[in-house]
């Protein structure tokens, strides 16, 4: 009940508080009107953020013991909230607002609230103020579809709670608790389609409010840094990672990162093919695994968690990498934002991200080695590792790194193009994996007689890096294939040939946007291919039944892919598209000629 309370009422307090403040922005014209940089296409109230600063603080007020670090929380995001709430009513200028946020974890600073774990004041100074800055713009970026904001900081306060109420710290869990009850509460006016926004009075409160919430937790880890700076970048991995994605991709294009626009992860999803309600619910889903990780530092040991984390953030990174390739600007805009770009000389960060990616593919390779090997060890003394067995990692792992990479890179492993990765790319990771196996192995039994080490950890490793390689590696052509299945399509095609060529026909479709088909299913004569399945397409029926199946599946054209096809077979598959007054095309064939 010390908790529960809390919450229901602040919960209670956002819900009255948000639902006045709806009828106060209609009556005031505090309203949100859509133009080609916001991403809501109907008036929509502001000032949602009012009913969720009042509610925190008023519970606040009512439960909390307002001592010296409480009383600095307080004015500090109250401060914050003031800024935010004059950028919606006067739109001040970016740096106004920067300049504000910095006075702001000032203020938050000189009432001790700092990451404690940092013994030097010279380091933890101006962490804890980027700390507070950084997070309060991510939750402000954040802010760019119907509760997608709020959620996330209910999620993230949740975990903040979670992760409190495990190291016995009463405070950080109170103010977590009513923190969640205010963002739930707003959340049901904000969730899609959203009744009222909270606008940055409410995205800067909460980005300021989790930051410095998490920074008083950082005392329940006094003794280990790494898990005191790791639990609460976890928690907020979020809006960490969508600030991050934003700012590169911004500064890759040539675009002002203070400038708002529809290039946030969630709008990249919506235009892959998700809903609005789904792209917000797979975020929740993203933030709430992170948050799992964190939770698990409490519970588990250092060593499994954090390579756990370290291969999540792999993953979002790999995620990071899909969703860069989405088109998001107009072609009008893409050129404009070139020719300023060339017009300012703007390439030495498009040089470094755009053609260094194979060193980004060494480094990750470096990082998984390490992962693989680690977890070797662990997995085969049951979660422990004795200090004997550390010094044997520590001698024996630069040389197992300089194998495998030399060997990854023989192999031709940093040639090939992700996306396009294919079984013969997974034979070279492979023989790659294992050459260099044999080599540790007969190395350290040359010079160092394999004393000590133990043959399991060296299997272990090897079916490891095997999968980690492969997965890394394929996880673009999941994603890319995963996505593409989404995508809207205007017209319904059946494939009339189910081989080589409508297979190939179907890779077309899939990956090719100007193409607007939809497959539906193939046509083949055999009858023995009839009930399967090419890349999860149906082979629905043979040629006796197209008539049935364009009637049925609703298709509006066919797509003849069997290059092989006499004259005769083709007059008459045209005689049934016609029939059943379907449209129809030809797959031309591939032709070679000898060049003079």
């Amino acid at each position: 009940m010390d908790y529960l309370l809390p919450f229901v009422i602040s919960l209670l307090f956002s819900l009255l508080l948000t639902r006045i403040a709806i009828g106060i922005a209609y009556k005031f014209g505090f309203v949100a009107k859509p133009n080609e940089r916001r991403w809501h296409k109907n008036p929509t109230a502001l000032l949602g953020g009012v009913g969720i600063y009042l509610a925190f603080l008023i519970t606040l007020l009512i439960f909390a013991q307002i001592d010296f670090t409480i009383f600095g929380l307080l004015l500090g995001v109250s401060v914050i909230f003031l800024v935010g709430l004059a950028d919606d009513v006067f739109h001040i200028k970016p740096q106004l607002k920067l300049i504000g946020q910095i006075l702001v974890s000032c203020i938050i600073l000189a009432f001790g609230i700092t990451f404690k774990v940092i013994a030097t004041e010279w380091i933890a100074v101006p962490l804890t103020i980027f700390w507070i800055v950084g997070i309060t713009n991510a939750f402000n970026l954040l802010d760019n579809m119907d509760g997608l904001s709020c959620g996330i900081a209910f999620i993230a306060a949740g975990f903040l709670f979670a992760c409190s109420l495990l190291q016995g710290m009463h405070v950080v869990a109170i103010l977590s608790a009513i923190l969640a009850g205010a963002c739930l509460g707003f959340l049901r006016y904000n969730f899609h389609p959203a009744k009222i926004f909270m606008g940055d009075c409410g995205s800067q409160f909460l980005g300021a409010t989790i930051a410095a919430i998490a920074a008083i937790g950082t005392t329940g880890h006094i003794s280990n840094v790494a898990v005191t700076l790791a639990v609460p970048v976890l928690i907020l991995g979020v809006p960490i990672f969508d600030t991050t994605f934003v700012t590169l991709m911004r500064k890759l294009s040539g675009k002002p990162v203070s400038q708002g626009g529809k290039d946030h992860t969630s709008h990249r999803l919506v235009f892959l093919g998700l809903s609005e309600r789904r792209t917000v619910l797979l975020l929740y889903l993203l933030s709430i695994l992170f948050g799992l990780i964190a939770l698990l530092y409490a519970r588990m040991n250092i060593i499994v968690v954090s390579i756990l984390a370290a291969l999540a953030v792999i993953i979002l990174f790999f995620f990071g990498i899909f969703l860069g390739e989405t088109k998001t600007y107009s072609d009008k805009e893409r050129e404009m934002l070139e020719k300023e770009a060339a017009r300012e000389d703007r390439t030495i960060l498009n040089t470094i991200f755009l053609h260094k990616r194979r060193i980004v593919e060494v480094v990750i390779d470096l990082v998984l080695i390490c992962i693989s090997y680690f977890t070797a060890w662990l997995l085969r003394f049951d979660g422990k590792v004795s200090e004997t067995n550390l010094i044997l990692i520590k001698n024996s792992l630069p040389w197992l790194v300089a194998f495998r990479l030399c060997c990854f890179y023989y192999f031709g492993l940093y040639q090939g193009i992700w996306r396009y990765i294919s079984v013969k790319d997974l034979l070279s990771i492979f023989k790659a994996v294992t050459a260099s196996s044999v080599l540790i192995v007969l190395f350290l039994t040359f010079f160092f007689r394999f004393e000590d080490y133990s043959r399991v950890v060296f299997i272990i490793d090897w079916v490891l890096i095997v999968f980690l390689a492969s997965g890394t590696r394929i996880l673009i052509r999941v994603l890319r294939e995963s996505f593409i299945s989404l995508k809207p399509g205007e017209k319904r095609v059946l494939i009339f040939g189910a081989g080589d060529a409508g297979e190939m026909v179907l890779r077309e479709i899939r990956f090719n946007k100007n193409l607007n088909y939809r497959p539906i299913g193939f046509i083949d004569d055999n009858t023995k291919k009839v009930g399967r399945r090419i890349h999860g397409v149906p082979v629905l029926g043979t040629r006796k039944e197209l008539t049935r199946l364009v009637r049925e599946k609703g298709a509006e054209e066919v797509i003849v892919a069997i290059p092989s096809a006499t004259k005769e077979v083709l007059e008459e598959i045209i005689r049934e598209c016609q029939s059943c007054g379907v449209k129809y095309k030809r797959m031309a064939g591939i032709l070679w000629e000898e060049l003079d």
